[in-house]
């Protein structure tokens, strides 16, 4: 699944199927993988023409196929180190991009108003 961004991310199915068991999802090469492609798809082309066995269809011929949606869907990706649960647990994951730093920095620093 492409989505308009500067830095060639995609989403997408992948072989290595037994890593969606582990808690840690930061094995890929930068794009994201998804772990039900073939309901995403579906999902996003409901009410088209696309139905599951046009999918498959498609799939089957092996030929790369682009299927424009029907209306724009926005894809957000946030990138969270740290996050309060619904329950109140506040979970903290490692910081595998590096980024926590540059944040301290900026809320470290002063403070202006305008």
């Amino acid at each position: 699944f492409m989505f308009p961004n500067p830095y060639a991310v995609y989403l997408h199915d992948t072989p290595a199927r037994a890593l969606f068991r582990k808690p840690q999802r930061t094995f890929s090469s930068g794009c994201i993988r998804v772990e039900h492609p073939m309901a995403l798809a579906e999902l996003l082309l409901e009410g088209s023409p696309w139905t599951a066995a046009a999918l498959d269809s498609v799939l089957a011929a092996g030929a790369e196929q682009t299927i424009s949606l029907p209306q724009a869907i926005p894809v957000v990706v946030l990138y969270w180190t740290a996050w309060s649960a619904q329950d109140g647990t506040v979970n903290f994951r490692a910081d595998v991009y590096e980024r926590d730093a540059a944040v301290l920095r900026a809320l470290d620093g002063p403070w202006s108003f305008h």
